[in-house]
């Protein structure tokens, strides 16, 4: 067990790496293909950066409070731009980035995990700087704390502010904020304004279509966290079977290759990617050997609907997750089974960036534990709740106060759709982190709900791959560009190319077909899209 400073230091460790970034890295990638040749300047800067504290004041209503103000000079070709570090009462931190030479354009970025990243984090600085290089001003916020400070879910005992902010004034206010900032140093506001996110990034560009629909035209959501409230629930329902099963690193990915083995071609083709697990007719007791009962047990409950009092509460999560990726790790490492994956190579960019976890502490144990104790019970806290222990039967909530604050569930978006909103969603079908059947759930409740929903919201499931990227399939698309052709040129997407470089270097492509449609292999070589239809 952890005491005193120990303790601190770990969940510190454990901040950082579960509220950091989570994000397709494949943003802007087609900017060059683009239908509207986006990266084009339409404006100069007429403001004076140093000046833009004293004209705008307030946003809404809320103090703004400008820390810093300064020209960055153009570097590594990333061109020169005013920042602007702001505090927005009661203590959202936002950084707005406004390029010299402007494309008429507002991209906004989400979070990950619990957020409170730092805005000078070396992977959001990356990304800040890609959009910078297209034209775009480019905003961010904390979501109103510190991650470091204010570990996991800690920030909101007993501050109901600041999990607001976290749910989704943050992102309103920084949307509208960096409006504001853009109209008194070009002269005008953005022309169009575009959200990109996964994971809790994925759930801030929901609720924005859900809650807000006039802060952003375009919008990327990946892996949504749609469902916040039942996805914790479901962790625990399962983390202490898991836990005691005693899962090595060998077998989990033994586990996989056997899964992939068994579905693999159910699509018509062997290619060591299965295309729509919910086809995968696979029995733990029958197609592996070896396991333990526990073992068995544990793989039955994860791949089963959560029950509570016999009713379905939260579906099951498909076959695949436990695929190991082109390093051989499985995808349950880290996420279902305290297993740390080897470090990246130095300079690679990321899906998800983590850093150490407290000892015995899986990503989803450790998201579990914070909800129970700092979110579940609104306005009171838990602090002495575990998952370990926790009555799910008694403990488990359906519908809560937190569920309407944090959930993205509305399936209306009518508003969003009357206004010309274009939203595509994409979720890995092998995602270790969030089950990618809240997705299909969610689509499929609101195409009931909003009439003639695929002109505005269209979902791509990816085959074989994990959290917001990576796995052993082609796990990264450009998202971005094909929302932003969708929005402006009226092209709506018939599919995302995405690709993966193997680790012998060759490349193979696929197509991420529009949901319910699906990639079918007609024929050539299977390492290129060209050789898929979306069917």
């Amino acid at each position: 067990m952890f005491k005193g400073k120990t303790l601190a230091r770990a969940l510190c460790l454990a901040a950082m790496s579960l509220a950091a970034h989570a994000q397709n890295v494949g943003s802007f990638r087609d900017a060059g293909k683009s239908a509207v040749n986006y990266t084009n300047p339409v404006a100069s800067s007429t403001g004076d950066c140093a000046k833009l504290g004293q004209q705008v004041v307030s946003v809404e209503g809320t103090r703004m409070t400008v820390l810093a103000s300064e020209v960055v000079p153009a570097a590594q070709g990333v061109p020169d731009f005013c920042r602007i570090v702001a505090m927005l009462d009661p203590e959202v931190l936002i950084e707005v980035a406004l390029p010299m030479r402007w494309n008429g354009r507002l991209y906004m970025r989400g979070n990950g995990g619990y957020a409170g990243e730092r805005i000078d984090a070396p992977n959001r600085v990356a990304l800040r700087d890609e959009a910078l290089k297209r034209g775009f001003v480019a905003a961010q916020t904390n979501t109103g704390h510190d991650a470091v400070a204010q570990p996991l879910g800690t920030f909101a005992q007993n501050n109901l502010a600041r999990l607001v902010d976290y749910s989704h004034r943050a992102v309103h206010l920084t949307a509208q904020a960096s409006k504001d900032l853009a109209a008194a140093f070009y002269g005008r506001k953005p022309a169009r304004s575009y959200f990109d996110g996964c994971s809790t990034g994925g759930r801030q560009g929901l609720m924005s279509a859900q809650r807000y629909p006039a802060d952003f035209d375009g919008i990327a959501a990946g892996a949504p966290v749609l469902n916040f409230t039942g996805t914790m629930y479901d962790y625990v329902s399962y983390a202490p079977l898991v836990s005691k099963a005693g899962f090595t690193s060998a077998q989990l990915s033994e586990i996989g290759r056997a899964i992939v083995a068994k579905c693999d071609a159910a699509d018509g083709l062997q290619d060591g990617v299965i295309s729509d697990p919910r086809q995968c007719r696979f029995n733990p007791r029958t197609d592996l050997q070896g396991l333990s009962e526990a073992q068995i047990t544990a793989l039955e409950t994860v791949h089963a609907d959560m029950q509570h009092k016999g009713k379905s509460v939260f579906p099951a999560w498909p076959w695949g997750s436990e695929a190991p990726d082109t390093n051989g790790i499985s995808g349950w490492a880290e996420w279902f089974v305290s297993i740390p994956p080897p470090p990246p190579p130095p300079g690679a960019r990321l899906a998800s960036v983590g850093q150490a976890l407290p000892p015995g502490e899986t990503r989803q144990s450790a998201y579990a534990q914070t909800f129970l104790r700092y979110f579940a019970d609104q306005p009171a806290s838990r602090p002495d709740a575990d998952w370990r222990t926790f009555n799910l039967d008694e403990g488990y909530r359906a519908t809560s106060f937190m569920s309407q604050l944090l959930d993205a569930r509305n399936p209306d978006l009518g508003a969003f759709k009357a206004r010309g909103g274009k939203m595509i969603t994409y979720h890995g079908w092998a995602d270790p982190a969030l089950n990618p059947m809240m997705t299909i759930g969610y689509y499929e409740e609101a195409g009931r709900a909003t009439a003639k929903l695929d002109d505005s919201y269209r979902v791509f499931m990816a085959p074989g791959m994990q959290h917001c990227g990576n796995g052993n399939a082609p796990n990264v698309f450009d998202a971005v560009t094909a929302v932003i052709d969708w929005v402006e040129a009226g092209r709506a997407p018939a599919s995302l190319v995405a690709v993966q470089q193997r680790p012998d270097g060759s490349e193979r492509s696929r197509p991420l077909c529009p949901y319910p449609q699906a990639a079918q292999y007609v024929g050539g070589d299977a390492d290129k899209a060209a050789s898929f239809a979306c069917r």
